[in-house]
């Protein structure tokens, strides 16, 4: 199987050569390339065609780079959010379910009388 794989590789290689070497004999003509800032004379037709394909490859890559660059951030930034409160949680299933203080709804005060202003119930 792994023959037969490396042997399609090859002869698809092969095929993108000579079709390669077709289109650069058919589109030889010299032409003028003309850019903002300056002019190419006497430029094959292929190779102007090369080029533009190439520019527009390396505009799209550098566009897509910064768009996964950007999800990246943003997935880091969700997984750090996620983790915090995964600690939390963790946290509060470490709590004890009964505590000793006052009961619910009865009323809790501060006296001034108290030593250090201890809570006391009832008041």
């Amino acid at each position: 199987m792994r023959v037969v794989r490396r042997l399609l590789v090859v002869a698809l290689f092969v095929a993108a050569l000579v079709l390669g070497w077709q289109f650069a004999r058919g589109n030889a003509a010299p032409v003028t390339v003309d850019y903002l800032v300056d002019e190419l004379v006497d430029v094959s037709l292929w190779t102007a065609l090369l080029g533009a394909f190439a520019a527009g490859a390396a505009i799209v890559g550098a566009i897509g780079l910064y768009q996964v660059a950007k999800l990246r951030l943003v997935t880091r930034r969700y997984r750090k959010t996620v983790e915090g409160l995964e600690a939390e949680v963790h946290q509060l299933r470490n709590l004890p379910l009964a505590t000793e203080g006052p009961a619910l709804g009865e009323p809790v005060s501060l006296t001034a009388s108290a030593p250090g202003g201890v809570l006391e119930r009832g008041a």
